[in-house]
C-alpha cells in the first residue's frame, strides 16, 4: 500500500454505483490521475462540495491493487466567480476537456497545472473568445506541440481520436 499527497484540480468525474465516483484530477506532482472516491455522493458526505468540478484541492490517496482511493480532501479554492454565467461554465468544460484529452496519465507537467490554475482563477474577468484561444495555444506549446494559429480547433481535433464534445456546446452559446 502506497500513500500519495496531491495538490489537484478536479477536471472530470464519473458516477459509479449509488454513492461512489471516479474523479480525474490534474495534479502538480503526478499530472493527470484517476482516483476512486468512495461514498462521496451520499447525503452525509463531508467531501461532496470539495470534489465539485474545477475545484482546487489538497488531497491524500492510497494506492492499492493499481487503483488510487481518495482518503482525505481539503478545499483550497472553489473558483465560484468563474461559474456564474452559462458562457463561463461552457468555457470551463472546454478547458477541462482539453486538459483531460491532451495530457497523458501520470506524466507531470507543472507548467500545465499552473496554466490550468491561472485560467480557472481569471476566467470570470475575460468574456472574449480570444482568452480561450490563448489558453489553447499555451497548452499546446507546453505539451510540445506547434499550434497552427490559423486553424487551432482543427489542429486539436487532428491530435485526438474523436472530436471534442464541448466544441458543439460553444457554438450554441457564442
Amino acid at each position: 500500500m502506497k500513500y500519495h499527497k496531491y495538490h489537484a484540480i478536479v477536471i472530470n468525474r464519473r458516477n459509479i454505483k449509488d454513492a461512489d465516483r471516479f474523479l480525474t484530477l490534474y495534479t502538480l506532482e503526478s499530472g493527470k490521475v484517476d482516483v476512486y472516491a468512495r461514498s462521496v455522493r451520499s447525503l452525509k458526505s463531508k467531501r461532496l462540495a470539495s470534489l465539485d468540478l474545477f475545484t482546487h484541492i489538497s488531497c491524500e490517496a492510497i494506492e492499492k491493487n493499481d487503483r488510487l482511493t481518495l482518503t482525505h480532501v481539503d478545499l483550497l479554492h472553489t473558483h465560484q466567480d468563474s461559474k456564474t454565467s452559462l458562457a463561463n461554465i461552457s468555457r470551463l468544460f472546454h478547458i477541462g476537456e482539453l486538459v483531460d484529452k491532451l495530457t497523458p496519465d501520470g506524466d507531470p507537467h507543472p507548467e500545465v497545472y499552473n496554466l490550468l490554475l491561472t485560467a480557472l482563477t481569471h476566467l470570470h474577468r475575460f468574456d472574449t473568445p480570444e482568452y480561450l484561444n490563448r489558453f489553447k495555444k499555451k497548452l499546446l506549446t507546453e505539451l510540445g506541440f506547434d499550434p497552427d494559429p490559423a486553424n487551432l480547433d482543427e489542429y486539436i481535433d487532428s491530435l485526438l481520436f474523436r472530436p471534442l464534445r464541448t466544441n458543439n456546446i460553444l457554438l450554441y452559446i457564442s
